[in-house]
Parts: C-alpha cells; structure tokens; sequence
C-alpha cells in the first residue's frame, strides 16, 4: 500500500468515528469525484478494512459498529451510482437473450481485455520482484472470491443457486482442497518472494469494495449477475498471457496449476452465470443494472491492472534515479 498523505486519511479516520453521516457526505463527493487522488485512496482503504471486518466478524447487528458502517456504505453506494455513466442500451432490444448477446459484446470490448500490463507480461519485460508486486496484488482479491460467489447466492432464486454452487465447488478443489484456489496460489506467491501488505494499491481494495457493494449488499440480484459475469467471461483472456509467462521462466506446471485451471474453467462458469440468471432479466430496468454493474466491475479490474503498471514504472524510476546520483557521487570519492 503506498503512503496516502495525512490530509486525506486524517479525513477518513474522522469518518470512522462520525455519529452524524451528513458530515461525511461532502468528503465522499470529493473523493469520489477524483478518482486515483490521494482521498480517493483513503477512502477505499477506509471501506476495505471495514469489508475485511465484516468478513471475519460479521455485520455487528444491534452495535454501534453495525449502524455507522451500514449509514457509511449506503452513502457511498448513492454517490457512486449518482457519478456512474449512464447506459445506452440500443432501443432495439427488448429480449433477453438478445441483450445478453449484445452485453457479451460489450465485455470483450473493454479495455481490460487488452491491458497495458499484458504487454509486458507478453514481452517477458517484467522482473522477479515485479512479478511478486503483481500477484500480491492479485492475491487480495482471488483469495476472497469465493465468498462473493457464497454472499451473492443467498439472494438468487433457488434454481439459480445451482450454477453459482458449481462455481463453488471448483474455487474449492472439486471436493480436493488441497486444490482449492487459494491453496493453488500460495506455491507461487512464495516462489516469488511472498506477499506483503505494503505492496497493495488503493485500486486493488476498490475491486474488492465493488465485489462486496454488487455482491453482498446490491438492490437485486442484476446487479451481482452483471459484475460477476463479466468478470468470469474476461478472466481466461488475461490469464493465458500471465501463464505463457509465468512458463517462459521455466516454472513447473504443479507451481503455475492456478493459471491453468483458471484459463479452463472461468469462461465456461460466465456464460453458466448469464444463463442462469437470463429468467430473472425481464425489463429495461433489469437491463441497465446488469449492464451498469457489468462495466463496473471491468472497470475495476482494469483499475488494478492500471495500479500495478503505475506501480512499476513508478519503482524503474526511482531505480534508475538511485542509479544516477550513486554514479555521479562516484567520481566524487575517487577525488576525495
């Protein structure tokens, strides 16, 4: 996590003690009305430690911490969906299936598809300590998938229980948990040197926000549909080209088998996802939440990879800036 200045966090560690959630409103605006700012970076932070609480605590019903967390999350909530691009939904479409067809279209079209990043993955310019920044970027958020697949299922219909249950059992291994995904992880991130907390960037905890905001707490299930959809169809796009990689360094198949099993199995479960949900996807209305929700959630993604790349350049600079003075300040000693 990069060091967010003082201001900004000063302003957060207030809005975790306010008993009165108008005084935050004007916070929430300006940060969300700038994004990749320092408060912007606060704030997710801030949201993230609240999530990760609730996921090992709960929802803290009847305390304090219960009522402000659910005021501040609300709030968030209405500014992010006021600041959010409308859909255009070409008028045409009326069926389901058709707009499903016409979303799936969309999502291959995001910009996440075809990240930056990838290109270094692509051209093997990444190195080992830059490999070990990414995945423990990527550790954060595939470490808690599950559990939005699990929050999202206990508002869906009964019938489409079924899919997102299949999804589950294959995060956990098919019934082998030593080959549950985040088991599979860990090899490799240790490989790489191990993950640290001081690596994560305010964009990876704002995935992890949006997962939580369209899966555990979202006004219908469109919403979880959309996000999680899209996020499953583009996952194996991305993933073949961090495993070609990862299999140029001349890694085993037992230390790249996450890569491997992802890139088989995610864009079978997003078209399952869609599927199942198209009964429930009836109106306009359904229409423009799965949409919003689906362009949300890529949004997200390619803001993680935007962090990770910022990141890294960000380090070749200082790198090369220590480089310099320590040349130039050689001379110097041999002089002396």
């Amino acid at each position: 996590m990069k060091q967010l200045a003082s201001y900004p966090q000063a302003k957060f560690d207030v809005m975790r003690s306010l008993g009165y959630i108008g005084e935050v409103d004007g916070i929430v605006r300006e940060a969300l009305s700038n994004k990749r700012s320092p408060l912007w970076g606060a704030l997710q932070e801030t949201l993230f430690h609240l999530n990760i609480k609730l996921m090992s605590e709960g929802f803290a019903l009847g305390t304090p911490r219960g009522e402000l967390e659910w005021k501040i999350r609300s709030l968030i909530e209405n500014v992010e969906k006021e600041m959010a691009p409308k859909a255009h939904i070409p008028a045409h479409i009326v069926d389901a299936e058709e707009f499903i067809e016409w979303l799936k279209a969309r999502i291959h079209e995001h910009r996440v598809t075809d990240h930056e990043l990838f290109v270094y993955f692509d051209k093997n310019d990444l190195s080992d300590e830059e490999i070990r920044y990414f995945l423990s970027n990527y550790r954060v958020n595939m470490q808690r998938f599950h559990l939005h697949v699990a929050a999202y299922s206990l508002f869906v219909p009964f019938k489409m229980r079924e899919e997102l249950y299949e999804n589950l059992h294959d995060e956990f291994g098919q019934g082998d948990f030593e080959q549950a995904h985040p088991n599979l992880f860990e090899p490799l991130m240790e490989h790489f040197g191990g993950a640290r907390e001081d690596d994560w960037n305010p964009e990876t905890y704002h995935l992890l926000n949006t997962k939580m905001n369209l899966c555990w707490f979202a006004d219908g299930l469109q919403y979880g549909l959309g996000g999680m959809g899209a996020l499953e169809l583009t996952i194996p796009a991305q993933q073949r080209r961090i495993l070609a990689n990862l299999r140029k360094r001349g890694l085993s198949e037992k230390l790249v088998k996450f890569f491997v099993v992802h890139c088989e199995l995610d864009e079978s479960h997003g078209d399952g996802w869609f599927a199942a949900g198209l009964p429930y996807i009836r109106s306009r209305s359904d229409f423009e939440k799965t949409y919003t929700a689906a362009m949300r959630m890529l949004d997200a993604r390619a803001g993680v990879y935007d962090g990770i790349l910022s990141g890294i350049l960000r380090r070749r600079l200082e790198s090369q800036g220590r480089k310099i003075a320590a040349d130039q300040l050689e001379p110097q000693a041999q002089t002396a």
